[in-house]
């Protein structure tokens, strides 16, 4: 079983799910509906004590459960203090190996899933070039439907920072390589109607379907990863230029203040800073300007 979620107008609607296997195909069934509040069946009875009400429920579609499976289920959706003892209990949990053990190419898989397994668990820059590598988390995608896969790997993304996330979907669509904003542009969408609409990737579904449920992700993603996209039309030319004189000053590219972390930003910036401090000589007006520059870019990217 899985939680499959499902885009709404107001965010999201879950729904519980198993895989099973109609030839040629692994497809989904819905075996329950949570709603848009999956909190509403589990009752507390302290901080950390606490059961889910729905073995009758899934039990009357004839799926057997217990506590165990259900609290794994249920774990992005528990309080705080519940989710930590049930995470250390399920460190300390043995599972069977199951699919770990069975033999498998790694061409059994779908390449766009592979691609994004590799960037996710190795932060892998260019993961295209170890496609064809074997490697044992390739095993998260046995015997699963597209449904099930996407919400296996969705809720992986979810952990993601802001820069992780950015470099993530640079990787992930092969846009390191891509000279300006517009050829960027021209490969992520290319490539993203290319995949919706490749049979071994949608499998049992549709193109249509695929994009409006999984890919539109990426169409946020991608253009969350972007600063000035996510600012009104009035704002993106100020936006571009505090970025571009930032870079300048710093003598890096827009892309390094895009994909760096907060730290290795502020670690440039404070060696630059030094050589422009009036006590060594630098200019007071230049020196407050940079400083004001450096404000407004962490209030902006962080």
């Amino acid at each position: 079983m899985y939680i499959s979620r499902q885009i709404t107008i107001n965010g999201y609607s879950y729904r519980i799910c198993e895989s099973y296997f109609d030839s040629p195909f692994f497809k989904s069934k819905v075996l329950f509906d949570l709603g848009t509040s999956p909190e509403k069946y589990i009752t507390y009875y302290s901080d950390v004590a606490f059961s889910i009400n729905l073995e009758d429920k899934l039990a009357e579609v004839g799926r057997k459960t217990n506590q165990f499976e259900l609290e794994e289920l249920f774990l992005r959706f528990l309080k705080p203090e519940a989710k930590r003892w049930v995470s250390f209990s399920l460190n300390k949990r043995t599972f069977p190996k199951g699919s770990r053990n069975k033999a498998f190419k790694p061409q059994d898989f779908h390449w766009f899933d592979r691609i994004r397994l590799i960037a996710i668990k190795l932060d892998h820059r260019e993961p295209q070039r170890v496609l064809d590598s074997k490697f044992p988390f390739y095993s998260r995608l046995f015997e699963k439907s597209r449904d099930e896969i996407e919400n296996t790997i969705w809720d992986m993304e979810d952990n993601l920072n802001f820069r992780e996330r950015s470099r993530y979907i640079l990787a992930i669509f092969g846009l390191q390589k891509a000279y300006t904003l517009e050829e960027r542009d021209e490969i992520f969408l290319n490539l993203l109607c290319k995949i919706a609409k490749d049979p071994a990737y949608y499998m049992d579904l549709s193109p249509h379907k695929v994009l409006s449920c999984y890919l539109s992700r990426y169409v946020w993603f991608y253009f969350d990863s972007l600063p000035w996209r996510r600012a009104p039309q009035i704002y993106q030319h100020l936006e571009i230029n505090l970025y571009r004189e930032l870079a300048q000053v710093l003598e890096i590219s827009i892309e390094t203040l895009l994909t760096s972390s907060k730290r290795d930003i502020l670690k440039i910036f404070r060696k630059k800073i030094m050589t422009l401090h009036p006590d060594r000589g630098g200019s007071h007006e230049d020196f407050i300007r940079i400083r004001k520059l450096m404000e407004n870019f962490l209030k902006l990217r962080f």
